[in-house]
């Protein structure tokens, strides 16, 4: 049996969602990941927080939480895309664990960004890994999740 966990990091809700629908239709662990200082909630102000942080080459903090990668074949990892780039919490903990040789399912949350240059950072990033196609969720997709989902899933075959 392929046992898979599903990583996230949403700061408004929408990537949990979409996380817990993957949950729900996948089964496996769900992991949260948080940030040391949480992100401000204005998303204006957010902007400017995170083009600090991309100027600087500075990724968040974030809490650590122990968990052994080698137990799981496939690792979901869902992340909201901030200016056309996904979040930096995300890529903290790629940065922070090993995910060679790892079967990886990427899902995007956006308000309309679309996965290209997402994707296109974690081909960089996750080199040797197995990536497969992106999910992309915006808020125009967002109401009908469920089927959305099922329909990557069928299509992927974690």
């Amino acid at each position: 049996m392929v046992k898979s966990i599903n990583v996230y990091y949403s700061l408004t809700g929408n990537t949990e969602a979409v996380a817990e629908e993957i949950h729900k239709q996948v089964d496996g662990e769900l992991l949260r990941i948080e940030t040391l200082e949480s992100y401000p909630e204005v998303y204006d102000d957010v902007l400017a927080v995170v083009r600090s942080q991309r100027n600087d080459n500075e990724l968040p903090e974030i809490i650590s939480k122990e968990v052994d990668l080698s137990e799981y074949d496939s690792i979901f990892i869902g992340v909201p895309i901030w200016f056309g780039q996904p979040a930096l919490p995300v890529e903290k903990w790629i940065s922070e664990n090993d995910l060679s040789n790892k079967k990886i399912y990427p899902f995007f949350t956006s308000g309309s960004s679309p996965i290209n240059e997402s994707m296109a950072r974690y081909k960089d990033l996750l080199n040797q890994s197995n990536i497969s196609k992106g999910l992309e969720i915006t808020s125009s997709n967002n109401s009908n999740l469920s089927n959305v989902v099922e329909e990557w899933l069928t299509e992927i075959k974690p």
